[in-house]
């Protein structure tokens, strides 16, 4: 097996314990600042005791986050789902590449509504797996145009400009093997998700 999918599986059977320390890690320092925030009018100046708050509710919102991403990743429920809500979150997602983010221009276009029914967690691994290797290998200034149609089957197509270097498209065609879920079909200036199902 390809060293770097058993790396990114490996990863995806770790990621409910990392989530399970971050949260403690969260906690203990918000248990920390909250003994700090209820003492201070004796410890803190004004403008600190500001800073905390801000600090304070940071850490709230990062908590939040942490549940939300828990909540999908234990997400078995088969939805149905909209694909191009799915791959807006995925944008989101990998947008915490900072590079991916700011220097390749995105846009998704779907003419239709279309909708799977299929396991969230299913869904969203099985698109990872593409999308670790797609992504960060867009150079700067490249553009991504992601397109879903609903017939003949669900298609997710990811357009490419420039195109994708011989190497990532050998390394997403191995990908195949391991996806059930749907048709992988790539080219340089091209990749495909068929989902075999209808609905």
């Amino acid at each position: 097996m390809n060293t770097d999918l058993c790396q990114t599986l490996a990863l995806g059977a770790l990621i409910k314990g990392y989530f399970h320390n971050l949260k403690g890690s969260i906690q203990s320092l918000s248990l920390q600042l909250q003994i700090l925030y209820m003492k201070k009018d004796t410890y803190l100046t004004p403008h600190a005791q500001q800073t905390l708050e801000k600090a304070l509710q940071a850490l709230q919102k990062l908590q939040t986050q942490l549940d939300v991403a828990l909540g999908e990743i234990n997400n078995d429920n088969s939805g149905p789902w909209d694909l191009k809500e799915i791959m807006e979150k995925e944008l989101l997602f990998w947008e915490a590449n900072l590079h991916f983010k700011h220097k390749v221009k995105k846009e998704i276009v779907a003419e239709t509504e279309t909708k799977l029914t299929i396991p969230l967690n299913l869904l969203r691994g099985s698109l990872c797996l593409i999308e670790e290797v797609l992504y960060p290998s867009l150079p700067e200034n490249s553009h991504l145009k992601i397109i879903v149609t609903k017939a003949p089957l669900p298609t997710i197509t990811f357009q490419l400009s420039p195109p994708l270097k011989e190497e990532v498209v050998t390394k997403l065609k191995e990908r195949s093997e391991y996806i059930n879920l749907f048709e992988l079909k790539v080219t340089p200036q091209e990749v495909s998700l068929i989902f075999q199902t209808n609905g």
